[in-house]
């Protein structure tokens, strides 16, 4: 737990540890949550003590299911658009969802984050762009959910 109040996980490995900073980089204080996934297990890598609370008796594998559905709607969208899809931004009444993939062959990983809804106006093209960055030093593979127990 650091000094502001947050839960930061102190096993994730580096590539892991360096997309937390870059997303921290990008929205500070307001950072909720971020997750990993593929299309059968995610990773929370940071965690908000308040969040953290608030989640504790919601069925969050449920919630990042519906989340797994970009794999697919994201290979639509690129399919049907002169454009490729980057990420997608939900707002909820107290937070915002930010999500977006990286690839590289057949490995996918998304990356879902939470962010408070305060009225500041993210750059989710820009950290868009982070993401990317992170995956690219440090390859796909590294950012590939851990379940539990593994």
């Amino acid at each position: 737990m650091t000094g502001n109040g947050t839960r930061v996980r102190s096993d994730v490995g580096d590539a892991k540890a360096a997309l937390v900073e870059a997303i921290q980089d990008a929205v500070g204080d307001r950072l909720r949550d971020v997750w990993v996934l593929d299309q059968r297990t995610q990773e929370p890598l940071f965690l908000r003590e308040d969040v953290a609370d608030r989640i504790s008796d919601v069925d969050v594998e449920k919630y990042l299911d519906n989340e797994r559905y970009g794999f697919v709607t994201r290979e639509t969208y690129d399919l049907l658009h002169y454009s490729e899809f980057r990420y997608t931004h939900r707002g909820f009444d107290t937070w915002e969802l930010f999500r977006t993939f990286v690839e590289h062959d057949d490995q996918q990983v998304g990356v879902v984050v939470g962010v408070d809804a305060d009225g500041s106006n993210y750059d989710f093209g820009a950290l868009t762009d982070d993401v990317h960055a992170v995956a690219d030093e440090h390859g796909i593979g590294a950012l590939v959910p851990v379940a539990d127990g593994e």
